[in-house]
């Protein structure tokens, strides 16, 4: 293959699991560059902004690191991006009891037309206009190519239910991004 020397094999990430489970931090280093985009891309779809997105990729490292040795196999990408989106919730529901309502808040109204606008319009933000649970099922399908089985076992949702939400989710996508095309 092309930019490896000559004789050196890639291992597989179940041999790298099993050697980062036996305390090599090396093994782990390379699961970590492997899938690091692949995470942090799953977490910036899940999250509202970039800074939160980098967090919750750290911690669902961190968590892979403490739990390494559960890994038994099959798609490490799976696996990781689960941890990822566990670690999302975990977030989420921090935040949750983080905020406080202040009544002296003002509410200022959206302004959709600022928001539409065709430079500003990608796929990322329309991801955001989707229902949560549908985003969250199209980005684990549809962004990180886990199963539906896959994704129904990470979110707890039934299969048929997974298989719904990335349906519609992305017939939406599609929608929006070809009105947003035409514009």
């Amino acid at each position: 293959m092309i930019g490896r020397p000559v004789g050196q094999e890639v291992t597989s990430d179940f041999d790298l699991a099993r050697d980062a489970a036996s305390g090599k931090e090396a093994a782990f280093e390379t699961l970590v560059r492997r899938y690091q985009g692949a995470v942090r891309g799953v977490c910036r779809r899940l999250t509202r902004h970039a800074a939160e997105a980098d967090d919750v990729a750290q911690a669902a490292f961190l968590m892979a690191w403490r739990k390494i040795g559960s890994y038994r196999g099959g798609s490490f990408k799976s696996w990781i991006c689960t941890i990822a989106y566990r670690e999302f919730l975990q977030a989420r529901r921090r935040k949750k009891i983080e905020v406080e309502f202040d009544e002296n808040t003002h509410i200022l109204a959206f302004d959709s037309s600022a928001a539409r606008l065709p430079e500003q319009l990608d796929l990322d933000r329309a991801l955001k206009t989707l229902p949560e649970n549908q985003r969250i099922c199209v980005v684990l399908c549809v962004a990180t190519g886990m199963s539906h089985s896959e994704a129904a076992a990470a979110t707890g949702f039934p299969l048929g239910t997974v298989k719904s939400h990335v349906n519609r989710g992305v017939a939406a996508l599609r929608k929006q991004l070809a009105a947003e095309s035409v514009a």
